[in-house]
């Protein structure tokens, strides 16, 4: 059960971390890596981090499966991955679309 918490965290903070700083990502991918265009990197990391907070989200419902976690955290789990992704995801997609133009 321990490794399946991990998963979560890890899914959330890695997904986090792609939409927030998907901007700095972006360019170091670009200079470090493929030279391509950043604004192509930077779609791929909003793309993986929108999809990685679904998996989060999955991960979530299915752990309220059990009964003995659903009385202890429910409302904490929901409640920071409904405030912190849709709004994390909001801003990823803004800054993708006006770098875009």
């Amino acid at each position: 059960m321990r490794k399946f918490y991990v998963v979560l965290l890890g899914t959330f903070l890695l997904a986090t971390v792609f939409c927030v700083f998907g901007q700095g990502l972006a360019y170091f991918l670009s200079e470090h890596f493929v030279q391509i265009s950043p604004v192509y990197y930077l779609t791929g990391l909003t793309i993986l981090g929108i999809f990685l907070y679904v998996v989060t989200g999955f991960l979530v419902f299915r752990l309220f499966k059990k009964e003995e976690f659903v009385s202890k955290n429910r409302e904490f789990y929901l409640l920071t991955l409904f405030t912190v992704a849709p709004s994390v995801s909001i801003w990823a997609f803004f800054v993708t679309v006006m770098w875009w133009g």
